[in-house]
């Protein structure tokens, strides 16, 4: 489960999310909508940089990323594919996996307009084509940066922003060559190995783990979904999509990332990470592991893990203990 997570993110901001039911209705005033609209319309192939920062620490990478009728693939040290709504991660161990099922899809996201202002913020050059520049703000605060090629409206930049206004993450295309009608689709790879993702009903979700039905910062649950042991709830809140993972169990190093960082949340401590996807925060309460990831800012993914509602499970000792001090009490009370 924590490798699907990492390479959800992965996926996420290299391919975009999956389609969600109503996209296109809202395409005219939703800019990402847009842009992938037109990645599935127009032929395209080039180089993109990566930047993300963990920390203090500004990271960069690079991909070739090609697009052709519907099917997009990023290669690299990381790589990704989407073939229409179906999402494909790529590991040395395991070759490709199918992360998200083309039949797997979310209804009732938020429109952008709930939470963000969106604004035209003049023009500027990517990759020797001129953009549209569009500014999306949440609470005043620029949180984003996109670069729409003017005519086709492809995204050909994306830049991210923390409360403060530092660049936490951005793909840019270096180069890119557009419309080539000749362009043959990717390969799909052959027979990827499936994941066990599958979609669930609430009302198969434990209660326990079934909330919250929304979390701080106006983001609402779309779904539930099972990740082998793990249950994941997916929210959203127009722009950024966050996935909750519960799980049984402890932690041990092995399930942390290596690059990892000590954090403390709501008093108590936790473990973020930070990919070029997105970030990542961890957590125990009682017997069950929280994970919560997205592509969020960092101090805003932090604000959002605090509205988590944690379900501690009470302990054999505890309840023993507890047992024997309604007995003193109830002996205490007859007398």
């Amino acid at each position: 489960m924590r490798k699907i997570v990492g390479f959800a993110a992965l996926a996420a901001v290299l391919l975009g999310p999956v389609p969600l039911a109503g996209a296109s209705a809202r395409a005219a005033t939703d800019p990402l909508d847009e842009a992938r609209h037109a990645a599935e319309q127009t032929p395209f192939s080039g180089s993109v940089t990566l930047q993300w920062r963990d920390a203090s620490v500004l990271h960069h990478d690079q991909l070739t990323v090609q697009g052709a009728h519907g099917t997009l693939l990023a290669q690299g040290g990381r790589s990704a594919m989407a073939v229409g709504g179906e999402r494909l991660v790529y590991s040395r161990a395991d070759g490709w996996e199918e992360l998200w099922p083309s039949g797997l899809t979310a209804a009732g996201r938020p429109s952008l307009g709930d939470a963000y202002d969106v604004r035209p913020a003049g023009a500027d050059q990517v990759a020797g084509y001129t953009t549209d520049v569009v500014a999306v703000l949440k609470g005043g605060v620029v949180r984003e940066r996109l670069d729409l090629e003017a005519n086709t409206k492809l995204l050909l930049r994306r830049r991210q922003y923390d409360s403060h206004g530092a660049l936490e993450r951005a793909f840019t295309f270096d180069t890119i060559h557009i419309g080539d009608q000749s362009m043959t689709a990717p390969t799909t790879p052959r027979a990827p190995k499936k994941a066990t993702t599958h979609a669930l009903r609430l009302s198969d979700v434990p209660s326990s783990e079934r909330e919250p039905s929304s979390l701080a910062g106006g983001y609402q649950r779309l779904g539930a979904y099972a990740q082998g042991d793990a249950v994941q709830l997916v929210y959203s809140d127009g722009l950024y999509d966050l996935s909750l993972f519960q799980e049984e169990g402890g932690v041990d190093s092995s399930d942390l990332p290596a690059a990892r960082r000590t954090v403390r949340l709501a008093g108590h401590p936790a473990w973020a990470f930070s990919w070029p996807g997105g970030e990542g925060l961890m957590w125990t309460g009682g017997n069950t592991v929280y994970t919560l990831v997205g592509d969020v800012p960092p101090d805003e993914l932090h604000t959002v893990a605090a509205s988590v509602s944690v379900h501690r499970s009470t302990s054999v000792a505890h309840r023993l203990r507890q047992a024997c001090r309604e007995l003193v009490e109830t002996f205490r009370g007859g007398r």
